[in-house]
C-alpha cells in the first residue's frame, strides 16, 4: 500500500505565530502601574506573600455580583428584592471562604472596611441602580491584529434618557485619584477601551462609561447621599477612545519587548504607595529607592 504514496509531496507550511491574550486590567494597567512587579508576578509567576489588594478588589466585585443576582431573583428570593445587610454579610462570608481556600486573606481592619463599604453601597445605590442593570460581568474581547485584547465590564446599565441606550460601569475598590494622578488617566483609558470593545462586540457605542469609587463611601458618619467624588463619567469622544487604544497598543509592544529580552525596566512614574507597600520586592527594589521609598527589612 505504501508504494501508492511514494510520489506524494506535501508543501511545507511554517507554523503561524501564536497571539497572546492581554487583559485590560491584569496585563495592560498592571504593567503601566509597575513594570517590575508585573514582570515578577504576572510573567515569572512568583507567588506573592501579601495579597491584600487582591482580596479587597475581588471581594468587592464578587459580593456586588451576588447582590445583583439577588435582585434578579436568582438566589432563592423573589425578583426585585433588595438585599439586606444580613444578605450582604452572608455573601461576604461565602466569597471570603472561597478566597481563603485560595490562600487569599486580609487583616481584620481590611475585612471590616470592605464589609461596611459594601453595605453602604447596597443601601445607598441599590434602590436606583439595581433595577437598571441589564447584565453583569460582561466579557469583551477583540482581535487587535498581533494580539487579543479582552476585559470584563462589571455591569451594563440601561440608559436614563433613551430606552435602548447602554452604560458601562466599573467598580473600583479605591478612592478617586486626583486628575494629575497617573491612575486617573489609566482608569479613564480603561473605560474608553471597554467602550470600544463593547462597540466591536455589539455594534453599539455605549452612551456613557462610569467609574464608581467605593472607598468614597468610607468615613464617619456614613453618607446618606452619594458623595461627589464617588462617580466619574468618562469622555467617550472617538478621538479620546482612539488615543486610549493607541496607548494600550504601545504598552503591549513594551511588554513583548520585555518578554523577549527578559528584562523588566523600572517604572518611569512612581506607582501608588499602596502598590509598593504590598509588594514583596519593596525592600530591595531600585525603583522604590529611586522614588524615595526606603523600606526597612523587618526580621521575624
Amino acid at each position: 500500500m505504501w508504494q501508492n504514496f511514494q510520489g506524494l509531496q506535501v508543501p511545507f507550511s511554517p507554523p503561524s505565530p501564536g497571539r497572546r491574550r492581554y487583559s485590560v486590567t491584569a496585563d495592560i494597567l498592571a504593567y503601566q502601574q509597575c513594570s517590575l512587579q508585573y514582570g515578577a508576578f504576572a510573567v515569572r509567576r512568583y507567588e506573592p506573600a501579601l495579597v491584600v489588594q487582591l482580596f479587597y478588589g475581588t471581594i468587592i466585585h464578587q459580593v456586588l455580583d451576588r447582590a445583583h443576582a439577588h435582585y434578579r431573583g436568582e438566589l432563592s428570593v423573589p425578583p426585585g428584592t433588595l438585599p439586606t445587610d444580613a444578605d450582604i454579610d452572608t455573601y461576604f462570608t461565602q466569597v471570603e471562604s472561597a478566597l481563603i481556600a485560595r490562600r487569599i486573606r486580609a487583616v481584620q481592619s481590611v475585612r471590616d472596611q470592605a464589609r461596611e463599604i459594601l453595605k453602604r453601597f447596597n443601601s445607598l445605590e441599590g434602590p436606583t441602580l439595581y433595577p437598571r442593570i441589564i447584565d453583569t460581568e460582561c466579557r469583551l474581547q477583540a482581535d487587535q491584529g498581533q494580539y487579543i485584547l479582552h476585559g470584563n465590564v462589571d455591569v451594563l446599565v440601561s440608559g436614563t434618557a433613551v430606552s435602548n441606550e447602554v452604560e458601562i460601569w466599573d467598580y473600583k475598590g479605591a478612592s478617586r485619584p486626583s486628575v494629575g494622578d497617573p491612575d486617573y488617566q489609566r482608569y479613564v483609558f480603561q473605560m474608553q477601551v471597554y467602550a470600544d470593545l463593547y462597540r466591536q462586540k455589539t455594534g453599539i457605542t455605549p452612551s456613557r462609561a462610569v467609574l464608581y469609587f467605593l472607598n468614597e463611601l468610607g468615613g464617619n458618619p456614613a453618607p446618606t447621599v452619594r458623595p461627589v467624588n464617588a462617580l466619574l463619567a468618562v469622555n467617550l469622544d472617538p478621538a479620546a477612545v482612539q488615543q486610549a487604544l493607541q496607548s494600550f497598543g504601545q504598552t503591549v509592544q513594551q511588554i513583548e519587548t520585555c518578554r523577549a529580552s527578559r528584562n523588566w525596566p523600572n517604572p518611569a512614574v512612581a506607582p501608588a504607595m499602596a502598590t509598593c507597600n504590598a509588594c514583596d520586592w519593596r525592600w530591595s527594589c531600585p525603583a522604590a529607592a529611586g522614588f524615595g521609598r526606603n523600606y526597612q527589612i523587618i526580621y521575624p
